[in-house]
Formats: structure tokens, sequence, C-alpha cells
């Protein structure tokens, strides 16, 4: 819920499995900027709050005209079946360099937000477990941490990954679907890369996944045209 000033209310709901639901809020300042900033609330319960209502009733002590929180999805979601993302190279309608508002257009608005400390002009936007690294307001990659398939407005469907997924499994699961890989080794880690921008990483002592990626600079080789992510 964002207000007349532009600072921006967001209600996140906590459910682990056999738990009460607990409600957390957080106010930020230009949510969606290159530099969101959260902002501090004085007066909220440590433990959080036990209903969306009680939430509520704690934003109306700064804007008594809020009536409700809206759905940041917006009714969005987006499914790709990863095997054809990675027969044909692609995760269109996602594509590099598309615009913040078309991000949004498409997925809704992120449930969370994290300014690069490295780069001022760049932020993370996460839709469950997927990370979208934007540049300048523009979509440069995407990746998701360990394997793990908690999706919620961008649904890779199908066939994906798990967190004890290891290189040799990976490995056999491209083979059996049909998909080329290569491998590699980068910053002293095993790599399984797929054409289109696609890269797997691994735990160097293990072999279990770490991250997949799409776009990233460094799963993109040089001069490969129009899958480079462009400011």
């Amino acid at each position: 819920m964002t207000t007349e000033e532009g600072r921006t209310f967001v209600l996140r709901r906590y459910a682990p499995p056999g738990e009460p639901a607990s409600y957390e809020l957080s106010l930020y300042e230009d949510y969606l900027g290159s530099t969101p900033k959260e902002l501090p609330l004085q007066g909220l319960p440590p433990e959080g709050f036990t209903s969306e209502m009680e939430a509520l009733d704690q934003v109306r002590r700064w804007h008594p005209e809020v009536t409700a929180f809206e759905d940041v999805r917006r009714d969005r979601h987006v499914t790709i079946d990863f095997v054809r993302a990675l027969k044909v190279g692609s995760l269109a309608p996602l594509r590099p360099s598309m615009t913040a508002e078309e991000v949004v257009d498409l997925l809704g608005v992120p449930e969370d937000v994290m300014p690069i400390e490295w780069n001022p002009g760049a932020v993370l936007w996460f839709y469950g477990v997927v990370q979208l690294y934007l540049e300048r307001g523009r979509l440069q990659w995407l990746e998701i941490d360990d394997g793990v398939g908690a999706f919620t407005s961008l649904e890779l469907s199908g066939w994906f990954l798990e967190p004890a997924t290891t290189k040799t499994q990976l490995e056999e699961a491209l083979s059996l679907r049909g998909i080329p890989f290569t491998r590699e080794i980068r910053m002293e880690a095993p790599v399984l890369c797929v054409p289109g921008g696609f890269q797997f990483d691994f735990h160097a002592e293990v072999e279990r996944i770490h991250a997949l990626y799409w776009n990233h600079p460094l799963a993109v080789p040089s001069g490969q045209g129009t899958d480079r992510p462009r400011g």
C-alpha cells in the first residue's frame, strides 16, 4: 500500500507448517526505486501482528484514510516451462533490459526489495525465491539460489531443481531431456552452461547446487549479442 507521499507500507505474512500465521509490517521510502530505504516504525510489537487487521490499525495511525492493503501481485502470475526454456534458450516473456514498469505489469510489485551496496544504481527484486537484478531501472539478470522452488507470481513449472541436486544428477537430468550443456570452472567452482545465458554453479567442496543464473554476465559468453544485458 503506497501513500500519497510516495511511501509504501509492506505487510508480509509468515505461515510456517504447524505454526500460526504472523504478520510483519515495514515502511519504505521509494520502494521500487534504485535505493529503497526501510524507515523506522515506532511502537510495533517485536513479535509482529497476529492478523492483517491489527497491522492495518497500526498504519491508520499515520494515514487514517487507508482502508485496506493491496495484493502486491495484482493477480499477476506467469508460468514458464523450465525444460522448454532451457531448450529454446529463453525465459520469455522475461527479456533482458525490460523496464521496471514492464516487470511490474508482468509480475506485480516485488514482495521484497534490496539495494546493492556496491552499485547505487542497482537493486534486487524478490518474487518468492526468484531474484531479479535491475540496474538503472532495467532488468539485467535472474538468480535462484540453492535449487529451491518456492515460487510466487513467477513460476518455473514442470521439472526443476532440488536443494540436494548434485552436479552429476543435473548432468544426467539435462542429458535425459535433450538439453545441451558444457562444463567449465569459473571462480574455482564447477559450472554447467546451457546456451541462451543459463548457468548452474555448485558448491566446490560437495558439488551440490549453489545457484541458477539467467543472463548473468558470467553466464553469457562475450559477444553473444541478443542475450547480453543492455543498459
